[in-house]
């Protein structure tokens, strides 16, 4: 078992302060350094496993590896995944020889697993021709004992989205505290919406409320503080917040039966775009997803703001939970040093990150041009955020995020008490330490 309070500590690079400042640079490489690589390398082919299923971003990564292929020489497969299924498939090849030269990350506990088994190629190095491009908050999610295990190609950040159509039909303003939320909620059901649209089979989109509430009232680094041991899993914030997640559902803020319908699939999405429910707390994914599949939504009716403040609680409503996708480099990948050079790539090509952003997607340059109010919306929530805390499932190593994820949907389908749920957490926690 590994040590986890020492791997706490490491993880702390998920909880940063977001710097506004970013700064530029020329592209990936000098010319002639990529003209030796190409000769030397040329004719070789990589594997790409990505979770990018929207086909706008999707595009992208097509479009960016073909314009790498032709300018190296080098065949790149690509594999795309939904994000569970990509997942349990990584984890089966990695270590077994059939592992991506490149595969898609989030950063925190999932990455760095992977790190002290030794199946990732240490990138620190190499990351210092390009780091300056990107920004460096999400470089540190990926960045354990110094060393840099993956390169950000997307930022992502976990905004309140809302139907302004909806809010403006109703009269309704967006709430800012936990009180004018009760409102806001009140006022739909009456007109006959649901308040949040919420798929949760794959357990992850119901967790996120979860955080939120944890993080509205204990303060935005109370994950943290139960990672190192300072406070349980058992404190009465995370029970509150259960009590709270489990009140949601009696008074029906969520669509029934949640626990069984699929994001992956576009359950809660289809809810949220016909009008039956007029909010949905997603991943900054969701932007461009928006508008991949319903562009007439996305111009008309999506707006941004931020989960409420809870009154009394510790958090500030700036405080966001975020993360980022990055790119790593297998160990098992025979072409290493082409490999890098493709996720150097996929994260400093102007084409491809301006691409992103095109996509309604946070690129991981910070000198893209925005051209879509949603997008600028969750520019705006990033660059004002006081506090990140990355994305739980991440932080938190792998056994510990999943036994998370269930206590989440065990709550949300009342099969669990906030007790209950808290106890599993602190008591699988204390059998890893």
């Amino acid at each position: 078992m590994r040590k986890f309070k020492k791997m706490a500590a490491l993880l702390m690079a998920g909880m940063m302060i977001l710097s506004a400042n970013g700064c530029s640079g020329n592209g990936a490489g000098n010319d002639e350094e990529e003209s030796a690589v190409t000769k030397e390398e040329g004719g070789n082919k990589l594997q790409l496993w990505h979770i990018q299923t929207a086909e706008n971003r999707k595009k992208v990564i097509e479009e960016g590896v073909k314009e790498f292929s032709e300018k190296y020489g080098v065949e790149v497969e690509i594999t795309v995944l939904e994000n569970d299924p990509f997942k349990t498939k990584l984890r089966t090849a990695m270590g077994s020889g059939d592992a991506p030269d490149v595969f898609h990350s989030w950063g925190g506990g999932w990455l760095k697993a992977f790190a002290d088994e030794g199946l990732v190629v240490d990138i620190t190095e190499d990351i210092e021709v390009w780091k300056d491009q990107l920004n460096e908050a999400a470089i540190g999610m990926n960045t354990f004992d110094g060393k840099v295990y993956g390169s950000p190609y997307m930022t992502a950040l976990t905004p309140l989205y809302y139907n302004k159509a909806i809010f403006e039909e109703h009269g309704l303003e967006v709430p800012t505290t936990w009180a004018e939320m009760e409102t806001v909620c009140e006022t739909l059901k009456k007109n006959g919406i649901i308040p949040f649209a919420l798929a949760n089979s794959t357990k992850w989109p119901g967790a996120q409320h979860f955080v939120m509430l944890s993080m509205r009232i204990g303060g935005a680094d109370i994950f943290q503080k139960a990672i190192s041991g300072e406070i349980s899993f058992e404190d009465e914030t995370f029970i509150k917040a259960g009590d709270m997640l489990r009140n949601m559902v009696d008074d029906g803020w969520f669509p029934e039966g949640a626990n069984a319908l699929n994001w992956d699939t576009g359950d809660s999405r289809q809810m949220f775009y016909a009008g039956q429910c007029a909010m949905i707390l997603q991943t900054s994914g969701f932007i461009s997803t928006c508008l991949s599949e319903n562009e007439e939504f996305y111009n008309n009716n999506l707006a941004l703001a931020s989960y409420p403040a809870i009154e009394g609680g510790k958090g500030e409503i700036t405080d966001m939970l975020a993360g980022e996708n990055a790119f790593s480099v297998s160990a098992d990948s025979d072409n290493v040093e082409m490999s890098i050079k493709l996720v150097e790539f996929l994260s400093t090509s102007k084409t491809v990150q301006q691409g992103f952003a095109d996509a309604g997607a946070i690129g991981a340059r910070t000198d893209l041009n925005v051209s879509t109010k949603p997008l600028q919306q969750g520019m705006d929530q990033l660059s004002n955020a006081t506090y990140l805390q990355n994305f739980i499932d991440q932080t938190l190593s792998p056994e510990l995020a999943e036994k998370h994820k269930d206590t989440c949907q065990a709550l949300l389908g009342k099969t669990m008490t906030s007790e209950e749920a808290a106890k599993e957490m602190q008591k699988l926690y204390e059998s890893i330490e």
